[in-house]
């Protein structure tokens, strides 16, 4: 087993010392060989089984891993066939959704109860891409993405799906979310002409508080922020996470530019999470992202160009045709939707898919921290043959040009009374643990890139010791290129 020992310590924080983790795989199993064999994932204590998305079998694959060094395959939940997007857990109960055949066809969340007996079946809006439990197990939330059909005729609205677990899970309370008659806050977007801030929206993932009464959801796309109250069944804020320069923060935005080549770039990046979680320091809740970045581009309608593409405004870019060489920034993914803020058809600013770091955040959309451009730089230092790399077998630098390492999965966990976040890059590999004890001033904890085996973290999931079956706190990952699911022992 390959170990990696990474990290700083000796610094001193409000909150205490920051600790480095060590990150050792101590077993693995493979579900399939390839794409939709191993997606999302959680561990459930009750039974000692990692739960994984299968959308390759139609199914919950099963893991046993109360020998965590020997994990076993064990009978699946069958699903009846069909694509299956997410899984939540809260002790015997397992949830999962999975979306209609067609853009706006509804969706479903399954429950499963102990033993694997089948409870419930609730109907959700279009496309379910995310699920979440309450803490206290009395709801279980989906975020439904909606996403339209590839010639945009159909474009159902995003919202979300509440089941009210109060009279048992066989007897659901099944509540729609709308977003209608909400307004684009400042610092998101609506991306396609013409379309309301509901039709317009995604949610892609969600989290809910401790309380137990209160969830928030990334819209993803449209680069904002959804609070949800969940004994209501309402959406009570929405907030924009805004753009961030990188004038003065080195990244590397070209596939052309000859390798690892991090420079300062009058560019804008859309924050755009994928993933959020939620923690409570000191009485406060604040929210994690992962900002992978995404965009919409589909046959009916593409916001996608290249920056090479675009009409640059003489003022705002004396040096626009030195800047949309390949080498600069021309080759870099860019939208047509945002730039032209004086409205006289050529673009004043340039605006990038999503923000390559991840970022900690108050409820109401106030940024704390980002890591800037960490993630590139550790891995251009420490294993830059896989630097914005496609996975494995891509070329080094061959995302450079559109979101670099892409970090999608996130999970929090705590461990000896210090919090933590663990954040896997989708493209190039590597999962980063920092301490976020001190919400403001995260420090880097760890980094591991692992071998050859696995490919694509797509699901983190964190067992605390007090839950783990070898008394250790464990990070499992599911790697949705290699079609693997890997158990690796974390040690301050």
């Amino acid at each position: 087993m390959r170990t990696i020992l990474t990290g700083l310590c000796g610094l001193m924080l409000s909150t205490g010392m920051a600790s480095a983790l060590e990150l050792k795989e101590i077993g693995s199993a493979r579900i399939g060989v390839g794409e939709g064999y191993a997606e999302m994932l959680r561990y459930q204590s009750a039974t000692g089984m990692i739960i994984v998305t299968s959308s390759a079998k139609g199914q919950l694959s099963r893991i046993d891993i109360s020998n965590p060094s020997h994990p076993l395959k064990a009978a699946p939940l069958d699903l009846e066939g069909g694509e299956v997007t997410a899984v939540a857990i809260h002790r015997d109960l397992v949830a999962a959704s999975t979306p209609g055949k067609k853009a706006g066809d509804a969706g479903h969340i399954i429950l499963f109860g102990k033993g694997s007996q089948r409870l419930a079946t609730a109907e959700t809006g279009p496309l379910p891409d995310n699920l979440a439990f309450s803490p206290d197990g009395r709801f279980v939330i989906s975020a439904n993405e909606g996403q339209p059909s590839k010639d945009y005729k159909t474009d159902p609205a995003g919202g979300f799906t509440i089941l009210d677990l109060i009279d048992g899970p066989d007897k659901p309370r099944v509540r729609q979310v709308s977003l209608y008659g909400s307004q684009m806050p400042d610092g998101a977007r609506i991306v396609k002409p013409g379309a309301s801030f509901a039709s317009d929206a995604e949610p892609e993932y969600v989290t809910v508080d401790s309380n137990s009464r209160t969830a928030y959801a990334t819209l993803q796309e449209n680069n904002a922020l959804a609070v949800i109250d969940l004994p209501a069944a309402t959406v009570t804020g929405l907030y924009g996470f805004g753009f961030k320069s990188i004038s003065h923060q080195p990244h590397d935005m070209s596939d052309k530019d000859g390798g690892v080549n991090m420079r300062s770039w009058p560019v804008r990046l859309m924050y755009q999470p994928d993933a959020i979680q939620s923690y409570r320091v000191g009485g406060e809740t604040y929210l994690v992202t992962a900002n992978e970045g995404d965009s919409k581009d589909y046959d009916g309608f593409s916001e996608e160009t290249r920056v090479a593409g675009l009409k640059l405004d003489p003022d705002a870019f004396p040096d626009a045709e030195i800047l949309q060489k390949p080498e600069n920034l021309g080759r870099m993914k860019t939208t047509t939707t945002l730039g032209d803020t004086d409205g006289d058809g050529d673009h004043d600013q340039i605006y990038g898919f999503g923000g390559r770091s991840f970022s900690i955040w108050t409820t109401t959309g106030k940024l704390l921290f980002d890591s800037g451009n960490a993630f590139e730089a550790i891995i251009a230092g420490r294993n830059p043959e896989l630097f914005n790399a496609d996975g494995r077998a891509g070329e080094k630098d061959n995302r450079s040009d559109d979101k670099g390492p892409e970090p999608e999965a996130l999970v929090l966990g705590a461990i000896d009374g210090r919090h933590y976040a663990f954040i896997g890059m989708e493209r190039n590999n590597a999962i980063f643990a920092y301490d976020i004890t001190n919400p403001v001033s995260p420090q880097f904890a760890g980094y591991l890139m692992p071998d050859a085996r696995h490919n694509s973290p797509e699901g983190l999931d964190f067992i605390p010791a007090a839950e783990s079956p070898n008394g250790k706190p464990l990070l499992i990952a599911a790697f949705e290129v290699s079609g693997t699911v890997a158990v690796y022992e974390l040690k301050p």
